[in-house]
């Protein structure tokens, strides 16, 4: 085992194992901001798959905590090759001539009416595409992986967002990546930011069980970002009044964005794959796919959208909208009657059918999208 220089607390470690039936464990290396972790990692996968571990026992990549790198072993089988696993993890960066701790990581879970136990309905979401750097610049898997929206307006999303959602008597949740934390820090707007940029996927929750009550904020790749309120203390016009709030917070600096029911606990637009109704004439990862062209065309009619002159140029026949101008190009396009498209889980089929004409060539295609290939190198 190693020297003093870096200790394994194993008491600490084990019990976390038991607690996840040998499965999976997640590491924290402290102190903070050690650079070297991620190759100790790779390091300690190695020998223990050469040692015939390897099927076993595997680590993922290191993310970042407010008390030092985490990694999370995905992979926790017998006892003996998770501490051999651990004395290489350890042994390596000693080598480095760091010392600290390796600990098991705190990782928060949600209560159980959260976490699947108890069936929920669909709440009221937004989702809201944000301007991007050029992606032009980028392969295509680079474009695919970052958040790539640029620095100070991610500072300003986060900052607004934190705000936006906190509430007194909340529980508070903060994701980096697959790593969740619970935190008593008031603003988590830097946090927030930081793991955006790095990971392109992150998000807070603020959550109260009785009653219950959940206001979250979630970013994924492309600026591509979710905002979901459940509250059962309040009428579903205040809370489709504060995802509007969150999704026009920031027009000039956004492309698209609607608000639809989703599952609870929506953190992407992946969720898109699974709503209700179901897309008309595209599937989920032809939007991803096709970031380039949210600013003129939509994935389906809502009651509440914000759009842009592009995108109000491929309408038929929008005279049964209201539409107020947000500045730069954009505007908050609504029904004016609210209630076919919110009052229930799904919208009026009816209500549904007339916008879906009445947006016209708005709506995305596969024919769209083969006429305006990504521009991607």
């Amino acid at each position: 085992m190693p020297g003093p220089g870096v200790e394994i607390v194993w008491g600490v470690l084990e019990r976390a194992l038991r607690k996840a039936q040998y499965e999976e464990l997640w590491l924290q290396f402290r102190p903070r901001g050690s650079k070297d972790v991620f190759a100790a990692v790779q390091v300690a996968n190695q020998e223990v798959e050469d040692a015939g571990w390897g099927g076993d026992v595997f680590t993922e990549g290191v993310l970042d905590s407010d008390a030092g790198p985490v990694a999370f072993m995905s992979r926790a089988g017998p006892e003996e090759g998770v501490r051999a696993w651990l004395a290489v993890f350890a042994g390596h960066l000693q080598s480095l001539g760091l010392a600290g701790r390796v600990t098991a990581a705190p990782h928060a879970f949600f209560q159980d009416w959260l976490s699947g136990a108890v069936e929920l309905p669909r709440q009221l979401t937004a989702f809201v595409s944000y301007q991007t750097k050029d992606l032009a610049l980028l392969d295509r898997d680079e474009q695919e992986r970052g958040w790539h929206v640029p620095a100070a307006l991610t500072a300003k999303i986060a900052d607004t967002a934190t705000a936006w959602g906190r509430f007194a008597g909340a529980d508070e949740y903060l994701e980096r990546s697959i790593h969740r934390t619970r935190t008593k820090n008031p603003d988590v707007g830097q946090p927030l930011a930081d793991a955006a940029a790095k990971f392109a996927q992150a998000g807070v929750a603020y959550l109260r069980s009785e009653p219950r009550r959940k206001v979250s904020m979630y970013v994924g790749p492309l600026g591509q970002t979710c905002y979901e309120v459940m509250d059962d203390d309040v009428s579903r016009q205040v809370r489709l009044a504060k995802v509007v709030r969150a999704m026009v917070a920031f027009p000039a600096d956004t492309d698209l964005a609607f608000v639809q029911h989703s599952l609870v606990h929506t953190t992407s637009w992946m969720a898109l794959s699974n709503g209700r109704p179901m897309l008309p004439y595209v599937k989920e990862y032809q939007i991803r796919y096709n970031r380039h062209l949210n600013g003129q065309y939509i994935p389906d009619a809502h009651g509440v959208q914000l759009l842009t002159d592009a995108h109000l140029g491929h309408a038929k026949d929008l005279s049964g909208w209201t539409i107020e101008p947000l500045g730069g190009g954009k505007h908050l396009v609504r029904a004016k009657d609210l209630a076919p498209w919110y009052a229930t889980i799904d919208p009026d089929p009816d209500t549904l059918a007339k916008a879906r004409a009445d947006f016209g060539g708005m709506l995305l295609t596969p024919e769209t999208i083969a006429d305006n290939p990504p521009p991607w190198r």
